[in-house]
């Protein structure tokens, strides 16, 4: 609409006359009472309203709803949206009063009223003859899900803000009101949550996420704050778990899939049906996506594709609802939603072990960081705003990280990064410091903290007086081990499952020749990465490893044989699809083209495709790979990118590279981690102890944050390989063991002689 656009460009004036024209085109065209002409009524009041014209826009509001009641007297959509631009109106509508009592009490009462009309607008929803209970919503028993979710949302928010004019206060009123909110929100995550088990798609759980993300935002602010009221525990618990429900959601799932399929609940045939259908869905939806991203797009080919998505999708729901009638086991373990508590995390803790996760509330005008700390015998909960100097640093700290540009780093540069490195620090981890002392680090992180690698954070400033040294700086990883998850729920369900211990390697390493193709009509050039080849020639005289190289490693051989082996190494190019994660791929050695070339075959592997592999025999991928870890940040689900896809599979560890390595260093830090492994280390202080090897043997050129920092160890942290000290313990107890036999032997022998004399 002409109205809609002149909105966009805050010509109000301009807006207005166009909205009234239409309003007076779709009376013409539909007639006086039609429900095109309320909802062209209920546009404008919701247009008069962002503009702050409350008394007109209840004017256009009340016009809407006569057209409205004549068709729908107690039950339908367009009574619902009246309800909620009303509600809308009401409980932004400015209170002009100076006297700070008569402020509060009349905008207590706008946001009660609004409450009551948000209710109305729900009754509406339901569907006749269905008394409204709010803990029994249902897609099913709700005329709009969309709707509903947005009008709760609506009811929880404005007791929050009930909340925030009684927070200096902090009477009962107060509580109750934040005890008010938080009962909404619960139930918009319920709700969400039984939504996202209906979804086909991957992508389309993440586009649902993004929904969700801000009720658990929401609910963490909310219950911090009533957790800072009263001290009560459930509020640490419900904001812990609301954290990671918006982390864990997108991957949980599969994970208790593989758990039920381990303990042999359903029959072989179904679980290959359902297996065949989600195959099914990502195939398609990969066909349709490269058809889509072609300039000249058959428009037959999007059609029959969209045929066969549909199709599939409908079947596997079909599929669904009897796994859930006649395998309600196999089902409620797939799609479980139960969430740790805090004392099951502690339980579940070693002595040595510590999580910080963090959960990041960000608005239009201020960002909040939420920090949940806990050891087996200690938890803590808190929250700081996040200034925007502090937003600077850890912008400054990614660029200075990541940029190709390295090479020409000047002191000034340097200082600079000193500084965002402790400022960032002093943020994350400072708060903690004491109950940390002598830790093991699981860092959870959200948001853009995914993009950042907790090793280089400086625990103290340099002489910034001096030429900065890299080699010599108090970086976090020097006396830190540093392991990373994407949700305590996730990798204590990985952590639990028992794998047979090989050690056997699979190495991929392909020879590029400058190919050329084309990806999302962008072109791109498979460049050669010589260091590769170094790489999995140093890691196979290190460790038992079979290599796959130049023409012989392809799609179709890591397909085939991945799952034979407990490590995956994958040192290759990997290209990000930052609008659709889903398509982010891993490319294989180029294969001639040859028509009808099945996908699994192309030569590109795509995170889609990874999702659907079995990958539960291996316990370790490491991808080491050209710009592997830097995939799209999506709000509820953190970074999406092809490492979730390895986990998502089944492989419960993996070690990834968050920007490309520089290949001497890459092959230097490689080699060390598996001589590491091998010595029984666990992953993250095998990774830990390579960087400081190669630190300790860099120049201040070399020991740039660039060269070394990249990699980090996400999930299950077990070792690989048993530990040189268990063998030599064993030889000394063995010895210790003859020794003492024969001195009993020996005092035996002589007390014979004696008697015998």
């Amino acid at each position: 609409m002409i109205a809609i656009l002149y909105q966009e460009l805050k010509d109000i004036i301009n807006a207005d006359k166009y909205y009234q024209i239409n309003i007076d085109l779709v009376r013409n065209e539909y007639g006086d009472q039609s429900i095109q002409l309320a909802n062209s009524y209920l546009n404008y009041a919701e247009f008069l309203s962002n503009v702050y014209k409350f008394n007109s826009g209840m004017e256009a509001l009340e016009k809407a709803f006569l057209i409205i009641a004549k068709e729908q007297p107690s039950k339908g959509k367009d009574l619902a949206d009246y309800y909620t631009y009303k509600g809308d109106l009401i409980a932004r509508k400015p209170v002009a009063s100076q006297n700070i009592f008569t402020f509060k009490q009349q905008k207590k009462q706008n946001l009660n009223e609004a409450i009551s009309l948000y209710t109305n607008g729900l009754d509406a929803l339901y569907k006749p003859n269905e008394k409204m209970e709010i803990g029994k919503l249902t897609v099913d028993n709700c005329l709009s899900f969309l709707n509903c979710l947005g009008l709760l949302k609506a009811v929880a928010d404005s007791y929050l803000e009930l909340a925030d004019l009684e927070k200096e206060e902090r009477t009962a009123t107060y509580a109750r009101a934040l005890d008010n909110a938080l009962n909404y929100y619960n139930v918009i995550g319920k709700l969400v949550q039984r939504a996202r088990m209906e979804i086909s798609s991957d992508e389309s759980k993440l586009q649902l996420a993004t929904l969700e993300s801000s009720t658990f935002s929401k609910t963490i602010e909310t219950a911090y704050l009533a957790y800072d009221y009263s001290q009560d525990e459930q509020y640490l618990d419900l904001a812990f778990q609301s954290a990671e429900q918006m982390k864990s959601s997108a991957v949980f799932d599969k994970i208790s899939n593989d758990l039920a399929q381990e303990n042999s609940l359903i029959p072989d045939t179904l679980l290959e049906l359902e297996s065949k259908l989600n195959s099914t869905i990502s195939t398609f939806n990969e066909k349709l996506f490269e058809e889509q991203s072609k300039d000249s797009a058959d428009s037959e080919l999007i059609a029959e594709y969209n045929d066969k998505i549909f199709e599939a999708s409908k079947n596997r729901d079909e599929l669904n609802h009897l796994l859930e009638e006649e395998y309600p086991d196999y089902y409620n373990l797939k799609y479980s939603v139960s969430m740790l508590s805090v004392t099951d995390v502690q339980n579940k803790l070693k002595k040595n072990e510590a999580i910080i996760e963090y959960a990041i509330n960000q608005t239009d005008t201020t960002s909040e960081l939420f920090t949940f700390l806990i050891t087996k015998d200690h938890k803590f909960f808190t929250s700081q705003k996040i200034s925007s100097e502090m937003q600077r640093s850890f912008e400054y700290m990614f660029h200075f990280m990541t940029t190709p540009n390295f090479l020409f780093t000047h002191n000034e540069d340097s200082k600079q990064y000193c500084q965002a490195a402790n400022d960032m620090y002093t943020l994350l981890l400072q708060p903690f410091q004491y109950a940390l002392k002598n830790m093991n680090l699981i860092i959870i992180p959200d948001g853009k903290l995914n993009y950042i690698a907790f090793d280089g954070l400086l625990k103290s400033l340099p002489d910034t007086s001096q030429v900065i040294d890299f080699s010599k700086l108090d970086y976090l990883i020097r006396d830190f081990n540093i392991n990373y998850a994407n949700s305590a729920n996730i990798y204590f369900k990985n952590s639990h499952s028992k794998r047979q211990l090989k050690n056997h390697t699979l190495a991929f390493a392909p020879l590029y020749a400058s190919e050329k193709f084309e990806l999302s009509n962008a072109s791109y050039t498979l460049m050669p990465l010589p260091g590769v080849q170094k790489e999995v020639d140093a890691i196979s005289k290190t460790v038992k490893t079979d290599v796959y190289r130049g023409s012989e490693a392809t799609e179709e051989n890591f397909r085939k044989f991945s799952q034979e082996y407990d490590i995956l190494h994958l040192a290759m190019h990997a290209y990000i699809n930052d609008s659709l994660p889903a398509f982010s791929r891993l490319a294989f050695s180029p294969m001639p083209e040859t028509p009808n070339e099945p996908l699994d075959k192309d030569g590109w592997l795509n995170t889609a495709d990874i999702y659907n592999l079995n990958l539960r025999n291996a316990k370790l991928t490491v991808l080491s790979a050209c710009n592997t870890g830097v995939g799209k940040m999506q709000k509820g689900e953190g970074l999406m990118s092809l490492s979730r896809g390895f986990l998502y599979a089944g492989c419960p560890s993996i070690v990834v590279s968050l920007w490309e390595v520089e290949d001497q260093a890459g092959t230097e830090i490689m080699t060390s981690f598996y001589k590491n492994l091998k010595k029984g280390k666990t992953k993250d202080e095998a990774l830990r102890l390579a960087k400081i090897e190669y630190l300790d043997h860099s120049n201040s050129r070399l020991a740039h944050p660039h060269y070394w920092m990249s990699f980090k160890s996400i999930g299950d942290n077990s070792p690989l390989y048993t530990s040189y000290d268990i063998y030599f313990f064993g030889i000394l107890i063995l010895l210790i063991l003859i020794f003492s036999i024969d001195q009993i032997l020996r005092i035996k022998k002589a007390r014979q002689k004696r008697q015998a004399l």
